[in-house]
């Protein structure tokens, strides 16, 4: 089974069922099949060879299934972008892997001769909603091409989407998805939450990410899903209610943000089956306030996008068991159809109670990265990926997580590379050196902080170099403080000791991560 053959089960099933609700339009599932068909046959009559990147820079709206199953018809390789990425980012993901042809939204059409000169590995670029810059719309790509489905071969191994870890200023890697991660994460999704159901989701977070893989999940089982344009918490509430929502996921800062804004009595949760949170750690405080406010429906999504974002799905059921233990918490025993783990150093299990790096196998893990053999060879040991948290299980096989070891910053339930924050900074002429963390936020889980050291006599205020970030780098990836200290701890051979900073930060909070 491949993304688009569960989804043309439901559609030829109920051609004239609602598949997406978007301001208050309803698109069906026939119809969001014949637009992936049609985009598919013109896709196949461009040239490009097998495996050529197809990336799309799309904000939530329906098209954005459209473009994405029709590139999932053919042997080429879907590309998702973040529609929140800037233009920089956007030209440097598709620079780094090659791509060879974009489907963009209009509102991003004043980025396109930019992306034009910044890659050159661009053939063609359709614009969904009208022609501009000499490039066609999405009606005259498809033109007279046929709705009628094309019989392509793609093997359960083959590489279907490509997911950038990276951004504007760093190298970025590529995670090769195979068409078998497609199949294992909707089976998780079916045997777990959505067996005898057919849910009404909200999608209210960009579906390039964790909200998108959701929501084929149910169209796999037939049901709606609802999007909203951007994640505000006042509209999240009241979307519940109106279009009785059974299934949302939310960032924990989302979450927080809606438990914020909740008036008590005034919506009506009563549909809610699932609300699934995720991509960051989250505040057990919030997360018990949660299970008060919207009822026993919450559900930890805990994954990583090398292996599909479902190494583990922890049920309202689980929640309730452990809502009065130290289990509360945990990020649950792996997902039905994936193992999870916890190791040393060595690759050796570790028992109950001891800490090592969480690991996980299955059918949900990536084919590697892209063209980056080093970097594959460092995550894959032995058949097990190894996500770089570090955890402790207990005598059931729940995992705790106790702290990262990557270098990585989590806010907003966005990951934030510290070296991409860190290369600007040097650019600023009053910086010696620097280093960016992640502290504890009741908001953003992490909030990304810049301590800075000045060259000599040099001065800069730090909402300068906050101005600096927001400009290369957008809103999400910029510093929300800057600290400028004398000095940077380092150690005997000079490399600054980020692990120090983060204690100043983190000792008085009671936590790791």
């Amino acid at each position: 089974m491949r993304l688009f053959d569960f989804f043309d089960k439901q559609a030829d099933l109920r051609p004239d069922a609602p598949a997406v609700i978007y301001a208050d339009e309803v698109a069906t599932y026939g119809q969001i099949q014949a637009e992936s068909r049609k985009i598919a046959a013109a896709m196949l009559a461009t040239g490009l060879a097998p495996g050529a990147k197809v990336a799309s820079w799309i904000p939530n709206n329906p098209l954005f299934f459209s473009v994405q199953l029709g590139i999932h018809r053919t042997p080429f390789v879907w590309m998702p972008i973040n529609f929140r990425s800037i233009a920089s980012e956007c030209a440097a993901n598709m620079e780094a892997f090659g791509a060879e042809w974009l489907f963009i939204d209009e509102q991003f059409g004043e980025h396109i001769d930019f992306l034009r000169e910044k890659v050159p590995s661009l053939r063609g670029i359709v614009v969904l909603n009208r022609s501009m810059s000499d490039c066609p719309s999405l009606d005259e790509f498809c033109g007279s091409f046929s709705a009628a489905p094309q019989d392509i071969n793609i093997a359960p191994l083959d590489t279907v989407t490509l997911i950038s870890t990276g951004g504007s200023t760093g190298r970025p890697k590529g995670v090769m998805r195979v068409s078998a991660n497609w199949l294992t994460l909707i089976v998780n999704y079916r045997l777990k939450l959505f067996a005898e159901s057919q849910p009404v989701n909200l999608v209210a977070t960009p579906l390039s990410h964790v909200a998108g893989e959701v929501a084929h999940a149910v169209f796999a089982q037939g049901g709606v899903n609802v999007i909203l344009s951007k994640p505000n918490p006042d509209h999240i509430l009241e979307a519940i209610e109106r279009y009785k929502i059974t299934t949302l996921f939310v960032p924990p800062t989302l979450l927080y943000m809606m438990l914020a804004r909740n008036v008590p009595g005034k919506y009506d949760f009563g549909s809610l089956r699932h609300l699934m949170y995720g991509a960051a750690p989250i505040s057990l405080e919030k997360l018990r306030e949660a299970w008060a406010v919207f009822g026993p429906v919450m559900t930890q999504l805990y994954g990583l996008m090398e292996a599909t974002s479902t190494v583990s799905i922890m049920g309202p059921d689980e929640h309730a068991e452990a809502l009065q233990s130290s289990r509360f918490g945990s990020i649950g025993r792996g997902s039905p159809l994936v193992m999870i783990d916890v190791q040393d150093e060595e690759g050796r299990f570790v028992g109950p109670g001891e800490r090592g790096e969480v690991v996980c196998r299955g059918a949900n893990l990536c084919g590697g990265y892209q063209s980056n053999p080093e970097a594959t060879a460092a995550a894959f040991r032995d058949g097990w990926f190894r996500s770089g948290d570090i955890g402790v299980k207990d005598g059931l096989g729940y995992v705790h997580l106790v702290d990262r070891s990557k270098d990585i910053i989590i806010s907003g339930g966005f990951n934030v590379y510290p070296g991409e924050v860190e290369q600007v900074l040097w650019t600023h002429p009053a910086i010696q050196d620097c280093a960016v963390i992640g502290i504890p936020d009741e908001k953003w889980g992490e909030a990304v902080t810049a301590v800075v050291e000045l060259k000599p006599g040099a001065n800069v205020c730090e909402s300068e170099l906050i101005e600096l970030c927001k400009d290369r780098l957008g809103s999400v990836r910029t510093p929300k403080t800057v600290a400028i200290w004398d000095a940077l701890p380092r150690s005997n051979v000079g490399k600054v000791l980020k692990k120090d900073i983060r204690a100043h930060y983190w000792n008085a909070s009671g936590r790791a991560i």
